[in-house]
């Protein structure tokens, strides 16, 4: 697979009123969506629960293809119409990306996610739900 076509980046911004974040891999930036339809295709592709993958990544125990597999599903629910490159990502590309963008850093950023979808954090669509107010006694 040539990678090169990963690394073009039209100026992309994540629509932060609906909850979404984005992810620079080389020299493009993603936004991720993790959405109910995409955490269960990873759920499937991976054999682990959300709470699973949520725990791992915490412990710093998500591997490369486990990286890769939740980044991809993340990057195609957030690609916006007509973004061809997003929508087609490949795990063992994004895998490739996501060990020269430094693994560390996109653990704790896909952790992030994968933790507030499991704690309700989300909506199905993958939109981030609004922090509830409290009112002041």
């Amino acid at each position: 697979m040539n990678g090169d076509d990963d690394l073009d980046d039209p100026l992309v911004e994540a629509n932060e009123v609906v909850g979404e974040d984005t992810l620079k891999l080389g020299r493009k930036t993603y936004v991720l969506r993790p959405g109910f339809h995409a955490v269960k295709a990873i759920e499937k592709t991976l054999g682990l629960s959300l709470v699973e993958m949520s725990r791992m990544g915490n412990l710093g125990q998500l591997n490369m293809d486990q990286l890769g597999t939740i980044a991809a599903h993340f990057i195609r629910a957030g690609a916006a119409e007509g973004d061809a490159v997003a929508a087609r990502v490949h795990p063992d590309r994004v895998a490739e990306l996501i060990y020269e963008a430094g693994i560390p850093h996109v653990m704790a950023r896909l952790t992030l996610l994968l933790i507030d979808a499991a704690s309700g954090g989300r909506t199905a669509s993958g939109e981030r739900k609004p922090v509830a107010e409290t009112a002041e006694s």
